[in-house]
């Protein structure tokens, strides 16, 4: 089920009237909205500035996203950036993450910078996915009343990994920087190292490069994406409905 075909009248059912005035007197209060979308994006840029080094186009090619995000977000009416900043915070938080990552894909035979590129490309990609394939299962269960089917359960199981990997990373650094003097200690040199050791460490190196690439995810939140597209969609409906003036309901 898309989200074009809920109607009005199930919009509605899912917005409550105390939603509504939450949704007014947030409304008021944008500038704190504001400033944490720029300071993520001031904080974004600086995480991709390592990649100069190496990729300096890349770095630029942020900027400019960061920039547009920014820009778009603070041209929003007040009613707007309430209802958008979930979905912008996550984009400048994925774009940070894309863009500080490629600076371990540095590669001397890639003269062209074709495989940061590539994973660019497919890091959005996949997150884009992620996120449609839960706002799709968010729609289904909230409108449709129908049972999980198999792409809902997979969005909410990825979504699970991806937390309980970032539970992990987190325990990793708490026990490496409460054992840190033994194993910067420990000889772990292997003599003959074989074609299965260099696949595992592979394999991991890819884990932890997706993993940390999609942990963005985890700010997204679909109710929310839902609930400002259906008020972007039926804004004059619920204006009318609940009796606001056009400056009272959008804001200056």
């Amino acid at each position: 089920m898309e989200k074009n075909n809920v109607s009005y009248e199930e919009a509605k059912d899912r917005t409550s009237e105390q939603e509504i005035l939450q949704l007014q007197a947030t409304k008021e209060k944008t500038s704190s909205f504001v400033g944490k979308i720029i300071g993520s994006a001031l904080f974004a840029l600086l995480l991709s500035l390592p990649a100069t080094n190496y990729y300096a186009i890349y770095a630029v090619i942020a900027f400019i996203i960061l920039c547009i995000l920014s820009i778009r977000y603070i041209a929003l009416k007040p009613i707007f950036k309430v209802l958008n900043y979930n979905m912008i915070l996550f984009l400048v938080w994925q774009t940070a993450a894309i863009f500080f990552l490629i600076v371990f894909l540095r590669v001397k035979a890639d003269s062209y910078h074709l495989i940061p590129l590539f994973y660019i490309l497919l890091a959005y990609g996949l997150s884009f996915l992620l996120i449609r394939s839960r706002i799709r299962a968010y729609l289904r269960e909230s409108f449709q009343k129908t049972s999980k089917n198999k792409k809902s359960v997979f969005s909410k199981t990825i979504t699970r990994l991806l937390g309980a990997f970032l539970a992990i990373v987190v325990l990793a650094l708490l026990f490496y920087r409460g054992n840190k003097w033994w194993l910067m200690n420990m000889n772990t040199s292997v003599d003959d190292p074989s074609f299965l050791v260099y696949a595992i460490w592979g394999v991991g190196l890819l884990v932890l490069l997706f993993g940390f690439t999609l942990l963005p995810t985890l700010i997204f939140s679909p109710s929310q994406y839902v609930k400002a597209r259906l008020t972007k969609k039926y804004s004059e409906e619920y204006r009318n409905e609940y009796g606001f003036t056009e400056k009272e309901w959008y804001g200056e």
